[in-house]
């Protein structure tokens, strides 16, 4: 099997499903080319994300991706002379970067919205460099010892379930109501031997202020941890409920158990599928999945759809598939 490139590029910013989605394609190139060197382009934030993946050689990052930033890293990593950049964006600044680098092959994969991210990179790649082996699962590395400093944080030896609210802006068109997400921890610790977290960025901890001195089972962690610290944190749940946001993947990939709840967007082409994942949507409304942050039906902060799903049926696919053991 014969592969020209020795040193690749991979550009990949933006949501953090697509970019542990692009961990596939990482894992098939090295298992196919174990010599290849493969580096990646990304933001700040996901770079802790993919600080110990061992088939990376090197990440480079930016807090934002503006254009000045853009010509600012093109001068660095010209200078690593890559046989090929990977542009897993498709965007302007994506584009003008790949140009700027130079290298002797750009291998650009368009944006689709009916194709799973995994199958899409595969598809566009595999055409370009031969020999390659699909691989279905991206899987997130975290390091024994953050995982240890992660557990002193926690203030708990019981087993527990993780809840992800994001309230934040960007989640417009998919967010669940607080007083159902409250119901929803109250019942799990009810009836079940766990406690329950509710995590979030620091910006949510206010608005998640809400959940503390309900029950001393029940605590907010918004803000607690980076987002590798997260993922060591989700790696310890019995399961992990949350919107169509960051968290949900990352549990995914972690195998840990996953009820992600869908509105407006779609689990199926978000790659949100396969062993140990739960998807609830409204089985009642026929405009799902729109796609859209705002619905014409109501001009709300929450979505008829989101609001379609009730607490009884996350409980229900707790039950179901016998996530959590029944308090005795």
């Amino acid at each position: 099997m014969n592969c020209n490139f020795k040193k690749i590029l991979i550009i990949k910013y933006g949501t953090i499903s697509e970019i542990i989605d692009s961990l596939t394609i990482i894992k098939s190139l090295k298992n196919t080319y174990p010599e290849m060197e493969i580096d990646y382009f990304t933001e700040e934030i996901p770079a802790k994300l993919l600080s110990f993946e061992k088939n990376i050689n090197e990440i480079f990052s930016v807090e934002n991706i503006t254009f000045c930033e853009v010509f600012k890293s093109a001068r660095t990593l010209k200078s690593k002379e890559y046989d090929a950049t990977i542009d897993l964006n498709a965007s302007i600044k994506s584009y003008l970067l790949s140009l700027l680098i130079g290298a002797n092959q750009t291998i650009t994969v368009e944006n689709t919205q009916n194709i799973p991210p995994v199958k899409n990179y595969f598809k566009a790649i595999s055409e370009k460099i031969e020999g390659l082996d699909f691989v279905e699962k991206a899987e997130i590395q975290i390091k024994q010892d953050l995982q240890d400093h992660v557990q002193t944080a926690i203030p708990t030896d019981k087993d527990f379930v993780v809840i992800s609210t994001q309230t934040a802006k960007y989640s417009e068109g998919k967010k669940y109501r607080l007083n159902k997400f409250k119901e929803l921890a109250e019942q799990i610790v009810k009836k079940y031997d766990v406690e329950v977290f509710f995590t979030g960025t620091a910006d949510e901890r206010r608005a998640l202020e809400i959940f503390e001195n309900i029950n001393p089972k029940i605590h907010n962690f918004a803000g607690r941890f980076n987002i590798i610290e997260s993922a060591a944190f989700f790696k310890r749940a019995k399961c992990l409920i949350g919107i169509d946001s960051a968290p949900i993947y990352i549990s995914k990939s972690l195998s840990i158990p996953t009820i992600g709840l869908f509105g407006a967007t779609s689990p199926e082409n978000k790659g949100f599928s396969g062993e140990s994942t739960y998807t609830i949507k409204s089985e009642h409304l026929h405009c799902i999945p729109c796609g859209k942050s705002s619905c014409r039906l109501r001009n709300e902060e929450y979505t008829p759809c989101m609001d379609d799903i009730s607490v009884d049926e996350i409980l229900q696919t707790i039950e179901q598939n016998g996530l959590l053991a029944i308090k005795s």
